[in-house]
């Protein structure tokens, strides 16, 4: 009776030993598969419908813009930058894009059962999180910086007013207001999902409640909003100074962002362009720092797909 032959373990075959693991790795977690991630979520973001229906939205403002100098030619230019730059884009679109995509940021992997084959991988589930909300940032402040400047150049394209500002510069300090506006917003929404799967309607009802009705309130409740401290920002770094009609000139933003320029012209009552800035970015690392730790702290439960 003759025995089958053994066969060789992988570990046992020659050529077929098992290798040390030379992938570079940070903190306990592979590196390749982190940079992998990020990739895949930038891809997720810019395929499908998402970013059609924001491009539309955003185009939305510079078409309008063309339209109005087409018909009423006199309106100044400054007059259409403030009510679709400043009014229409940070308080409508930003935080609608913002919420669009950070909603999903594991909502969306859990819905199509993806999560569990991130769960798998060498990454911890704190740095899921972190690395697909950096993709959500990259995305939606480099779609917010193309579409400002398309509005910019939608509203100054061959414009006849005399102005002493640089344009283009002025286009790039606001591109930044935004991209720190929506970054804000993103770091928000993100921590929301955590909390409710209904984030699209509490996100709606925060955008219109807090962003909407308590930033325009002359009161100190507006200042747990991000939309006051982007408006200080641009106060404190851009001019809104129009020429009317009748010859006087109006700072457009101080009566519409209710800030009192007749008792407080220099706004001392107000914070200073580098606490804002500090208020922002602070906010952003503690709301992405909670959010991390109730990712690593949490249980996941996804659906696996029944097999065929």
């Amino acid at each position: 009776m003759t025995t089958a032959p053994m066969l060789e373990t992988r570990e046992d075959a020659p050529g077929l030993r098992q290798q040390p693991d030379r992938r570079p790795t940070r903190g306990g977690f592979d590196l390749r598969a982190v940079a992998a991630l990020y990739r895949l979520t930038l891809r997720q973001h810019l395929h499908g419908k998402r970013w059609m229906v924001m491009a539309v939205l955003f185009l939305l403002p510079a078409v309008l813009a063309v339209c109005i100098r087409a018909s009423a030619p006199d309106v100044p230019p400054r007059g259409l930058e403030f009510m679709f730059v400043f009014m229409f884009i940070p308080q409508g679109l930003l935080p609608l894009v913002a919420l669009l995509y950070a909603s999903g940021i594991l909502l969306d992997e859990q819905e199509e059962q993806t999560l569990t084959y991130l769960l798998i991988r060498p990454i911890p589930k704190w740095a899921i999180y972190v690395v697909k909300l950096l993709a959500t940032l990259t995305t939606t402040v480099l779609l917010t910086a193309l579409f400002t400047a398309l509005t910019y150049a939608a509203i100054y394209a061959r414009s006849n007013e005399p102005t002493t500002e640089n344009i283009p510069l002025r286009c790039l300090k606001t591109m930044s207001i935004h991209g720190l506006a929506v970054a804000g917003y993103c770091c928000v929404f993100g921590l929301m999902s955590l909390f409710t799967k209904r984030t699209l309607i509490v996100g709606v009802l925060y955008a219109a409640i807090f962003e909407g009705l308590f930033g325009n309130l002359p009161m100190s409740i507006r200042l747990i909003t991000v939309i006051y401290y982007t408006r200080i920002i641009a106060f404190r770094t851009l001019d809104f100074m129009v020429l009317l009609p009748n010859g006087f000139r109006e700072n457009l933003a101080g009566e519409v962002w209710q800030l009192d320029l007749a008792n407080d012209p220099q706004l001392t009552e107000h914070p200073q362009l580098r606490t804002c800035v500090t208020v922002l970015v602070c906010a952003c690392a503690a709301f992405t720092a909670i959010a991390a730790y109730l990712c690593s702290r949490r249980e996941f439960h996804v659906k696996t797909p029944e097999k065929a």
